[in-house]
């Protein structure tokens, strides 16, 4: 297997749940929620600064996430730990516009490539669907 760094793990985590955020809002909303969030993650995890996120809806060129080679040197357990508040955050701060199936179109998109970086990092994106759908059955027998 070839070894994918740190950078482009977080940075094809976050578009992906930017493209699946953006599918259920609007992708300026997505990438402003990311930003906010990833702003808010910064006193926890003080790596996450070496994220920038950018609107390109009205440019011609760019990406909206763009990460410093730093974050290489991250140690993985940490990242994990980031990179499961990010989602945890990210599907709580869109509420219903996230959608029920947000984790596992998630998991779907990312599992097959990043799968054992997921593991050395002790990311289970199964768990945390599995997580969001014990909260949403919860919720739903609380009514």
């Amino acid at each position: 297997m070839v070894e994918i760094n740190n950078s482009e793990v977080v940075r094809h985590f976050l578009d992906t749940l930017i493209d699946i955020s953006s599918r259920k809002t609007t992708k300026g909303h997505a990438v402003f929620t990311m930003a906010d969030l990833i702003k808010k993650l910064e006193n926890k995890y003080d790596f996450l600064k070496y994220i920038e996120l950018k609107d390109t809806r009205y440019t011609e060129w760019g990406e909206p996430v763009s990460v410093m080679a730093d974050m290489d040197r991250v140690k993985s357990k940490e990242l994990g730990h980031a990179l499961y508040d990010i989602i945890k955050t990210m599907n709580s701060q869109l509420g219903k516009d996230a959608g029920h199936f947000f984790v596992k179109e998630v998991k779907e998109n990312l599992q097959e490539t990043y799968n054992e970086n997921f593991e050395d990092m002790g990311l289970d994106l199964s768990l945390v669907q599995l997580e969001e759908e014990i909260r949403e059955l919860s919720k739903a027998i609380q009514k």
